[in-house]
């Protein structure tokens, strides 16, 4: 297989692959786990739960047809690439929902409502990560959480958390608090996997240090572990003295290693610890090709 076939295979069909697999998982979720137990996914899909719950109308359709204007807002903000893949996602999911739900009438895989939470959530959560994964949502709420996410920087777990409980919360009328509450549980278990697929487990983790012996912590940093970090000069607040602020970011292996060694060098070091979702540069993960801005959508661009 040449090159031009193996580039065209990674950057074409396989994003292609991931859309269509990861709706259709997402559909055999809500099929299999959510709808038979009476819960409910917020958004249009939530909707249109509702509508095939209460007036007997496909959710798959009826959800498609609410999304039409955010499609449209998305359009425009995201670019094409993004209608294009959203467009398919959309379709493949509310098509595969109705194909299980109306035409093949699949058999609910359990009818306890508590492993239909964890079990429907952990599914759909792996089907709609793979989707966004790939540049695309499946409905309204998604690619308004993709069009914030673009624009505001809103991580979309926490957009679609939002709009599920305003979702969840009308419908409290209509499905009872235990159904609308085991919703709420598998709706944390879903954005929970969502942010697995999209940012992986977290590996690395950013350490501050401030000390009165920075230098022999920073040249223990650089030297002995092979990481680079970065000195501020502070001033305490209560105390007025001038102090180093050192900086780094290391494995999570390298972790132990570094508070051990920080605590035998000062005792009274101050040491704050952050995980790191993402890291590019030397030293770490190559930066993706993806999240490279052109100068002129720089902050600083004149």
């Amino acid at each position: 297989m040449s090159a031009t076939t193996k580039e065209f295979l990674r950057r074409v069909i396989l994003p292609w692959f991931g859309i269509v697999f990861g709706a259709v998982l997402a559909a055999w979720g809500y099929a299999a786990f959510i709808i038979p137990n009476d819960m409910l996914e917020g958004g249009v899909t939530g909707v249109g739960i509702i509508a095939n719950k209460l007036l007997h109308m496909p959710a798959g359709i009826t959800g498609l047809a609410l999304t039409a204007g955010f499609f449209a807002v998305g359009l425009k903000v995201l670019g094409k690439g993004f209608g294009a893949k959203t467009v398919v996602a959309a379709i493949v999911l509310a098509l595969a929902l109705d194909l299980f739900t109306v035409v093949l009438k699949i058999t609910p895989i359990t009818r306890d409502p508590l492993l239909a939470a964890f079990y429907g959530g952990g599914v759909c959560g792996v089907g709609l990560g793979l989707v966004y994964l790939h540049g695309a949502a499946t409905g309204g709420a998604d690619a308004l959480a993709q069009i914030l996410r673009k624009l505001l920087g809103v991580e979309i777990s926490k957009t679609l958390l939002v709009v599920d409980v305003v979702v969840l919360g009308s419908a409290l009328a209509f499905f009872g608090a235990n159904q609308v509450m085991y919703s709420l549980l598998m709706i944390f278990v879903e954005v929970k996997v969502i942010d697995l697929i999209l940012h992986g487990k977290p590996s690395n983790q950013m350490v501050t240090i401030i000390s009165s012996k920075a230098e022999e912590i920073a040249d223990y940093v650089i030297y002995d572990m092979g990481r680079g970090i970065t000195v501020y000069e502070a001033k305490g607040g209560y105390t007025g003295l001038p102090r180093k602020v050192l900086t780094t970011i290391v494995s999570r292996k390298q972790m132990p290693d570094l508070r051990r060694k920080v605590a035998d060098i000062d005792r009274k070091a101050f040491v704050s610890v952050t995980d790191v979702d993402q890291c590019y540069g030397q030293g770490f993960d190559r930066l993706p090709r993806g999240l490279r801005m052109r100068a002129s959508e720089t902050p600083l661009a004149g």
